[in-house]
């Protein structure tokens, strides 16, 4: 990947990470007006996603916008209940290159969780129109995610991950026309294949055979690149938030990947505990990495992704403590209700998202209890955070959420075989992965 124009749009850049009922595209389009370069999904199921159909519509909300949701529709009862699985804002050009009367966005990439691959090929046949990008999920150690084999499951299971991004690489060369090298879509911008896990061990060593595992039982090489991008979590996958990041152990792992010729062009994306936009420039620096994400400090407050966000570097206070009154952050949180509304998110993940923050943020947790017992609607919520009557004629204008249909409207959208006119299951994919397996055990020998 020598050529500039096929360098990942990572590089460089301060992200919002994905994480699991918060990043919803009102939170993600309020983290971009505050200065993320790139906003992930959060955890979609490819499973999921792929019984969708995708529907454009337009919200009084939003003036000019138009909204791509990926929908199904579910028995309810004598009728059926549609429910919004993945949504973001609908495209029909490059969003790096918009005209005039288009709203300029971040670039989105859609976070999947997958453990196969014909399944997450057809999933970005689906939806590749609306997202810049697609992210498989590797390094989430939640319950759900590795009883069903994706997440930190596909640490141990590399010829099962390699497998899921070449048949992804495979759907996106075919969908978008885009030739051999798929880092430029049929319409001229970037589409990044990206994966992001966890170290695999406190040996720097461990971590690179996996990756290098990963990497070959996709088909990446350096000339024909599958991956463009590899984001660490800096923790091992039986550690929380709550223990400090093992950054030393990141930076010799990104130093190994470094020094070898394997690894050239793939850019590598620093996670964990990185609490601003200026505290994600000086960590990229300091351990050598190529961008970084934000995930639990844009939790709490979405203007860390900005240049003025206050960081008080050698002081002896902390981003969040520079930002602790309570008013500041009730102005914070009332933003994000207003976002949460106008993009159409559903209110209990609006009240889970303030679950999250009201016990992280001392001048808050007096309120918890209110929150809690207190909020049961985006209604109860208009005096908690003092709205206008301009903003109450929003509530009002969105606050219906369920919408029950007699029967489901005709499909709109139908997932793109690929390139044989198949999808590859389950059991034409057991033998390829006694194959890919055989690459990976080559890995292991040659590191």
């Amino acid at each position: 990947m020598s050529d500039p124009a096929c360098r990942s749009i990572f590089y460089g850049r301060v992200m919002l990470a994905p994480m699991v009922r918060i990043c919803n595209l009102g939170f993600r389009i309020l983290c971009e007006e505050h200065g993320a370069d790139i906003v992930f999904s959060e955890e979609v199921v490819a499973a999921k996603l792929c019984q969708c159909r995708r529907e454009v519509r337009s919200y009084p909300s939003l003036e000019e916008t138009d909204i791509a949701e990926y929908v199904v529709y579910d028995r309810y009862k004598k009728t059926f209940k549609r429910s919004v699985v993945f949504s973001t804002l609908a495209r029909r050009r490059d969003p790096l290159k918009r005209g005039s009367g288009s709203r300029i966005s971040a670039p989105v990439v859609l976070q999947l969780g997958a453990s196969d691959g014909g399944v997450a090929a057809k999933a970005v046949a689906l939806c590749h129109e609306d997202i810049d990008a697609v992210d498989v999920n590797m390094g989430c150690p939640k319950k759900f995610s590795t009883v069903n084999g994706f997440g930190a499951a596909l640490m141990d299971k590399t010829a099962v991950a390699g497998n899921i991004l070449s048949q992804i690489h495979a759907i996106v060369k075919d969908v978008k026309a885009g030739g051999e090298d798929s880092c430029r879509s049929g319409n001229g911008f970037h589409f990044p294949i990206s994966f992001k896990t966890r170290l695999k061990g406190m040996e720097p060593y461990t971590t690179v055979i996996m990756l290098k595992e990963i990497l070959m039982a996709s088909g990446h090489t350096p000339k024909h690149p599958v991956v463009h991008a590899i984001t660490i979590h800096a923790r091992l996958r039986e550690q929380r938030s709550e223990v400090p990041p093992l950054y030393d152990v990141a930076a010799q792992v990104v130093s190994q990947c470094h020094s070898d010729p394997y690894f050239g062009g793939i850019c590598f994306v620093l996670n964990g505990s990185i609490q601003s936009r200026a505290d994600g420039i000086e960590k990229i620096s300091r351990y050598g990495f190529d961008a970084c994400m934000i995930a639990r400090a844009a939790l709490v407050d979405m203007t860390c992704f900005s240049p003025s966000y206050p960081h008080l570097v050698g002081t002896g206070h902390t981003d969040r403590e520079c930002q602790s009154t309570e008013v500041n952050h009730m102005k914070i949180m009332k933003e994000m209700l207003l976002f949460a509304i106008r993009y159409r998110t559903p209110f209990k993940n609006f009240k889970y998202h303030l679950t999250r923050v009201f016990p992280e943020v001392e001048v808050l947790k007096s309120k918890m209890p209110t929150v809690q017992e207190g909020l049961r609607s985006y209604r109860d919520c208009c005096d908690f955070f003092q709205l206008t009557p301009e903003e109450l004629e929003l509530v009002k204008m969105c606050e219906n959420e369920v919408e029950l249909v007699d029967s489901p409207p005709e499909a709109s959208s139908t997932p793109l075989p690929l390139s044989d006119g198949t999808f590859k299951g389950k059991q034409e994919y057991s033998q390829q992965e006694v194959d890919l397996e055989d690459r990976a055990n080559q890995v292991r020998r040659l590191c």
